[in-house]
């Protein structure tokens, strides 16, 4: 079978959607009868096919400055390129990672030529929004409009849509969705993170052999706006009133400067409790390593698809943190494997996080719990769910 995965942005760009590509890309090019291709915009703006670096080819097209997110790029023209690359590699089915220029491209091109399409619906339509700084009176028409493009983007050319938790599958369902939609979770290797150890040289490596002489609460995503990391700054200095611990932060996105800064501040006085470092690429056995050296775990955005941070954490049998919004919920069972808190209130995070470091036999009681529930998101089974929507709709 010749799988297409489609997406607008790809890696070396670290984010939750290259993260699953990526992995779900090497998982099909293991079977030696499917060949793998991931579609994608050009990092430095130009045409390239890459198949050496990966286990499956990359075709890069060219692309053009993105005003919206100005470290990323965009392929307004790719159209101009998909009818080629179709005829050149004949997929059999196509697998749309968003709904921008080149997965709209694809499909239009796919619909002509009957090639299945599935569909995945990464995030809620707050993400996007949250990257428009639109004024409020504006933001519930755009909300809206966007709704109404996307079912009939979907509807019209796609066989299934796909998203990765229940909370993003009733979202859709408002846009007016009336093709099949299955929930099939991203998935991480749970044996990586439930196994691995720290060594002295990891430790070097990043210069943190002091940090870890006290509980770490560790945050593991990008560090932009929309991850509400701005509450989590604000509950630092209530926790540390309270017990002695470090912050570790690891990642990197817009906002990570600013936050780097402020605590450069003179005037900060908890600038030595906390630690920023990243972003490293998905695939580094480093990151199951910073896991293992946390407390507790945090995650305080609260529009959340999913969350792989999150369930890495689970993996790592840590107790977790989050917002009580987006998708969290179905992942962070409130007093059974951690807490849930107000979205904007520091001074709940921090309560929770101040609990859970002085309570050890709760500390362990929720890391346990936390191992029992990721089992649902093994990727040894969500690949194989997928497996058989590939199966199914090439079939047909």
């Amino acid at each position: 079978m010749k799988i297409f995965y489609a997406l607008e942005t790809f890696l070396p760009h670290v984010s939750g959607v290259t993260i699953s590509v990526n992995r779900l890309a090497n998982y099909f090019s293991q079977n030696k009868k499917n060949k793998v291709y991931v579609i994608t915009a050009s990092p430095n703006g130009e045409f390239q096919i890459d198949s050496d670096s990966y286990n499956y080819t990359i075709v890069r097209i060219k692309s053009h400055v993105n005003p919206i997110r100005k470290e990323l790029k965009a392929s307004y023209l790719a159209s101009l390129h998909i009818k080629k690359i179709l005829d050149d590699f004949k997929p059999d089915v196509i697998h749309i990672q968003d709904p921008s220029f080149i997965s709209q491209s694809l499909a239009f091109e796919a619909k002509k030529r009957k090639i299945p399409v599935i569909a995945t619906q990464h995030c809620s339509l707050k993400f996007p929004l949250s990257y428009l700084k639109l004024p409020r009176f504006l933001r519930r028409t755009t909300s809206e409009t966007m709704a109404k493009i996307l079912a009939a983007f979907f509807n019209g050319y796609c066989q299934i849509l796909i998203t990765p938790s229940e909370f993003i599958k009733k979202e859709t369902i408002k846009w007016g969705i009336n093709i099949p939609i299955e929930v099939v979770s991203n998935g991480i290797n749970i044996e990586t993170f439930s196994t691995s150890r720290i060594s002295e040289e990891f430790l070097k490596k990043y210069q943190i052999e002091n940090f870890i002489s006290k509980p770490i609460i560790f945050y593991s995503g990008r560090i932009d706006k929309n991850k509400n990391l701005e509450t989590l700054i604000k509950a630092i200095p209530l926790v540390l009133k309270k017990v002695d611990v470090h912050f570790l932060l690891l990642g990197g996105g817009d906002l990570k400067k600013e936050l780097v800064s402020q605590l450069a501040n003179k005037n900060c006085f908890f600038k030595k409790n906390v630690c920023f470092l990243g972003p490293i690429q998905p695939e580094n056995i480093d990151l199951a390593s910073f896991y293992r050296l946390a407390t507790v775990f945090v995650m305080p955005s609260p529009i959340e698809a999913q969350s792989l941070g999150t369930i890495e954490a689970m993996a790592s049998g840590l107790p977790i943190v989050a917002a009580k919004g987006g998708a969290l919920p179905e992942l962070v069972k409130d007093r059974e494997n951690g807490f849930l808190v107000e979205t904007l209130k520091p001074g709940d995070y921090a309560e929770a996080i101040i609990e859970i470091i002085k309570n050890k036999n709760l500390r362990k009681k929720l890391g346990k719990k936390s191992l029992e529930l990721i089992a649902l998101h093994d990727f040894k089974k969500t690949s194989q769910k997928l497996k058989k929507i590939y199966d199914k709709n090439y079939n047909c």
